[in-house]
């Protein structure tokens, strides 16, 4: 039998590799940098994504990230489809950076504890966060979204510094 008009292939044994699977090719990065795009995990934590299988293919969707632009998407819409008074601003504004904490709670706690989250837990929190930031983006207000941008980025920066001073600590 050849394969494209070539010498006829040698039965391989069940180890061996064929060199053409060893080639990277153009589609291989692609199809790569979709992964990491969709799903920003490796392969060895694909338990923290949504899996959506597409015939013999399986495409890895982040958990939390998923839960995150769906709640945004379906806040807005719902938001301004059913025209929801958001008064007092100031209360939903509170109401809202409360109940997006949950992800904060459940990200850093997992980042900093041998606690580990299922891909449900992932989803539904982020999908709190969604729905507060679609809440905090439909008030409008150039101080709320700032005041949010900056919590958000601040609890990033503290996690990071413990995680750092954690890892440090442990290596000596």
């Amino acid at each position: 039998m050849t394969d494209s008009g070539d010498l006829p292939r040698r039965e391989m044994h069940p180890d061996e590799m064929d060199i053409e699977d060893l080639l990277w090719s153009r589609r291989h990065q692609f199809i790569e940098n979709a992964h990491s795009l969709l799903s920003h995990h490796p392969p060895s934590l694909y338990g923290h994504c949504l899996r959506l299988s597409l015939g013999s293919h399986s495409v890895y969707f982040c958990g939390r990230c998923s839960g995150i632009y769906g709640g945004l998407g379906l806040g807005i819409i719902v938001l301004l489809a059913v025209n929801v008074r958001l008064e007092p601003s100031w209360a939903w504004f509170f109401g809202a950076v409360v109940v997006g904490f949950a992800t904060v709670i459940d990200w850093s706690t997992q980042r900093l504890s041998p606690r580990k989250t299922t891909v449900r837990t992932r989803a539904l929190t982020g999908l709190m966060s969604g729905l507060s930031l679609a809440v905090i983006f439909v008030l409008g207000d150039i101080i709320y979204i700032l005041v949010a941008l900056s919590i958000m980025l601040g609890t990033i920066a503290v996690v990071s510094i413990v995680e750092s001073r954690m890892t440090r600590t442990s290596s000596f």
